[in-house]
């Protein structure tokens, strides 16, 4: 028997037919993707839902979406409207009824709700079905795509589409409202659990962007913690600009956006003290939203996230066509507002961390792309947005670079990232380089990658010197522990074989030197250097600089590169010998300068004996002829005069400065009768050598003047040189008469053809009427009258405004 078909039956068998097999090609696509597909699908299903939920907002008003995850189970809902024949039967056959001019929207109930199937092949539907205009009955449907073979899934989707049949002829239990729609997920498989729980992630950090990207949202609640829109502030300097707050009940999160032209760009921000912070972007969120994230634009060449509802998106939502015109336009915008966003950053005093808004990947596969990148790294790079460490203090920016391209920011960069500090802290105290400030450098880093390392400081001291440097330091004072922090630090950043290989080096005579011609001083005897040098040695310049110690450890494994006291007197030998060697073969007469030379190198031996046998060997023997008879005989004389002065030659030193000192300030005309004194009473009682050869001059010049004075006839003095002592004034004025009249003797020294006033008391006795001031030289005794000194200090204008 055969039976016919009518024709109602035929199309609905074709539908049937036509829907099977553009769900069994679905998940066949779906279920045989790679892995890394897979999970990139399954990061899609929460914006699927939400998505399909938004379309359900009635005209006019906002829903509010919940998901709940607990127990391997999740349950979305939402209270927008609820389904009707037409979207069920949708979902049942995955047809769309709709335009294709509305599909790229959100594709309702199309391919993309099928990849929620990844978490749960069978799905339960629960809420309310609209029976007619403003009647309602409860709904309970199951979505069901398990099966292996294409009549698993065409059977199932003919029982679905016979249980919406039953569903639309319920007449029971109308209702003129509805209730909140859900979908149920149950969750077995560990892989899907991983899936869900990095889509929850991707929801928590782009909800504030979708609740201000989307006007029919009105709150996201995720397990009991409410996300809503909040205030929205315009910028008094630029209305585009817009700080837009969503509440949550655990933190509130903020957003600054910029709109025009149907595009907004967003980016996460933080208030703090007053200042506006920029939040760094995590690398998960989708850098382009049509209304909702476009899971795949993690790359896209833009610093932040752009949106607009107009963007032609691909089917799979994962990006946008890169030679569509509307997009090109749309980017072009985008582009505008970030650059207006830049130039508010650099003017402001208020924003902060604006590297967070910075950092940009390129991109050369992709012309809109290419563009963005172009347009705002240019814009980036010479925007004066970057602060600037200053010691001051207050807010300095400056760009990355002028507008010749040439780059003016430094950024430390190293070989390991735990020196980075360190090597911003050398940076930081030399003056020829800027620098962003300390807590924001390793982001400007991110943006414009580390540029100025231990090579770059080095080749400053190419032909340079210490003196040269210190002009660039802030603390010119510690050039040392400086220079030290630095050799020390590169040591440990790259190895000392390395440094040595290229380090520029102080040497003994400040100038910066190569590593290579460079040894170290080890405690070599200062005076044999200075022999040395004088015999034309250039060993000064060959030593490291003694304040340099980081290169300690490499010089002890290098013992090759260390100079010693013996080296130097081999040296010295050398040069020595061949002196003696001109004089004695070719008759050259010696030098004055030589003979200098060899006095330093004589007076050395004789204070060394020890050394000068064991570093001098074959000198040390001939060491008289280091001496001509006249230069011994000139030498012996003033060791003689020593002696007679009881002067010990320890004290020769200390003698001879203070001596230079007295001249240097009796012939400081600058200087006032004050400082005189002041300065002369120190160096006086400076040392107890001192002390003493003044107290024996003041001795032997009080008993030569009563010795003469007494001799005179017009002048009547104690019987005594001891009575006149017990009845004088102080050390250096005395009582006499003269001619019968009370006087006063003020008593000095006349050494070295000079009168010197160490005390008060003989000052106060000149300033008195009835004075004689009495010198003596050693031989000879002499008043000096007023007259005497006019006529040798040449005085011929006395001013007397400060009498």
């Amino acid at each position: 028997m055969i039976i016919t078909m009518s024709n109602e039956e035929i199309l609905l068998n074709k539908v049937l037919d036509a829907s099977s097999n553009t769900i069994w090609d679905e998940l066949k696509k779906i279920r045989e993707s790679s892995e890394l597909e897979k999970k990139t699908i399954r990061r899609r299903w929460i914006w699927e839902l939400i998505q399909n939920a938004s379309d359900c907002t009635p005209k006019g008003k906002k829903i509010d979406i919940k998901i709940v995850y607990s127990n391997n189970q999740i349950i979305f809902s939402h209270n927008g409207l609820p389904f009707s024949y037409g979207n069920l039967l949708d979902l049942i056959t995955q047809i769309s009824s709709k335009p294709s001019s509305e599909e790229k929207k959100t594709g309702k109930f199309g391919t993309g709700f099928m990849s929620t199937h990844l978490l749960s092949e069978i799905v339960q539907i629960e809420g309310s079905f609209i029976h007619e205009e403003n009647k309602y009955t409860n709904l309970v449907f199951t979505v069901d795509r398990s099966g292996d073979h294409y009549s698993d899934i065409k059977n199932k989707t003919k029982i679905m589409l016979e249980q919406l049949e039953l569903v639309s002829r319920n007449q029971e239990e109308l209702k003129e409202k509805y209730v909140d729609t859900k979908f149920i997920y149950s969750i077995e498989d560990d892989d899907i659990i991983e899936a869900v729980e990095e889509g929850i992630l991707d929801l928590k950090e782009t909800i504030p962007y979708v609740l201000t990207f989307n006007e029919n949202i009105n709150s996201i609640t995720y397990n009991g913690n409410c996300y809503k829109k909040g205030t929205e502030i315009t910028s008094n300097k630029n209305d585009k600009l817009k700080v837009v707050q969503i509440n949550a009940s655990d933190s509130n999160k903020k957003l600054l956006i910029l709109n025009e032209n149907n595009v907004t760009i967003g980016c996460s921000i933080e208030s703090k003290n007053d200042k506006l912070y920029f939040l760094p972007l995590s690398s998960t969120i989708p850098k382009i939203f049509c209304e909702f994230p476009l899971l795949g634009t993690e790359e896209f060449s833009f610093p932040i996230v752009v949106n607009s509802n107009l963007f032609e998106v691909e089917r799979d939502r994962n990006a946008i066509r890169d030679s569509n015109p509307v997009n090109n336009e749309l980017i072009k915008v985008a582009v505008s507002l970030y650059k207006e966003l830049i130039d508010y950053c650099s003017k402001s005093t208020m924003t902060r961390n604006e590297f967070n808004i910075c950092i940009l990947k390129p991109s050369t596969s992709s012309t809109i792309q290419a563009y963005s990148y172009k347009e705002i790294k240019e814009h980036i790079e010479k925007s004066a947005i970057v602060p600037i460490h200053n010691h001051l203090g207050g807010l300095k920016r400056l760009a990355f670079k002028d507008n010749n391209g040439k780059v003016k920011i430094a950024i430390p960069k190293t070989k390991k990232s735990i020196h980075k500090d360190l090597l911003w802290d050398i940076l930081s105290n030399y003056n020829g380089v800027s620098i962003p400030i300390k807590d924001t450098y390793l982001g400007w880093a991110a943006v414009f990658e580390e540029n100025v390392g231990f090579y770059w400081i080095n080749n400053i001291f190419k032909d340079s010197s210490i003196d040269k440097l210190i002009v660039w330091l802030k603390d010119k004072t510690q050039y040392a522990d400086w220079l030290n922090t630095f050799y020390s630090l590169w040591i440990r950043d790259v190895g000392v074989e390395e440094v040595v290989e290229s380090a520029f080096v102080p040497n003994q005579i400040n100038e910066f030197v190569q590593f290579g011609n460079i040894y170290l001083d080890k405690n070599i005897d200062n005076e044999l250097k200075n022999i040395l040098i004088l015999l034309g040695g250039k060993i000064n310049g060959q030593l490291l600089n003694q304040d340099i110690i980081s290169f300690e450890h490499y010089f002890e494994e290098h013992p090759n590169k260390i100079k010693t006291n013996e080296i130097c007197s081999d040296q010295i030998d050398i040069k020595v010998s061949q002196l003696l060697s001109k004089e004695a073969i070719d008759r050259v007469e010696r030098k004055e300068s030589t003979q200098k030379i060899f006095n330093r190198l004589t007076n050395w031996f004789l204070s060394n004996p020890e050394k000068s046998k064991e570093w001098f060997e074959n000198l040390y023997s001939k060491r008289m002829m280091l001496s001509s008879p006249e230069e011994n005989l000139r030498r012996y004389k003033i060791a003689e005069k020593i002696e007679e002065n009881n002067i010990k030659y320890e004290e020769l030193d200390e003698i001879i400065n203070n001596r230079d000192k007295v001249i240097e300030i009796i012939n400081n005309s600058e200087l006032s009768r004050e400082d005189i004194i002041d300065q002369l009473k120190h160096i006086v009682t400076s040392t107890e050598e001192m002390k003493r050869y003044v107290e024996k001059l003041l001795c032997r010049s009080t008993e030569n003047i009563f010795n003469y004075l007494s001799s005179l006839k017009n002048y009547t003095l104690p019987a005594t040189l001891e009575k006149w002592m017990n009845e004088k004034y102080s050390d250096t004025v005395f009582p006499a008469k003269y001619k019968g009249d009370d006087i006063r003797i003020v008593i000095r020294p006349s050494d070295y053809q000079k009168i010197i006033f160490y005390y008060d008391e003989e000052l106060e006795a000149l300033d008195d009427y009835a004075y004689q001031l009495w010198t003596d030289d050693g031989e000879k005794q002499k008043m000096v009258t007023l007259g005497d000194l006019l006529k040798t200090t040449g005085i011929s204008k006395i001013p007397l405004t400060k009498i």
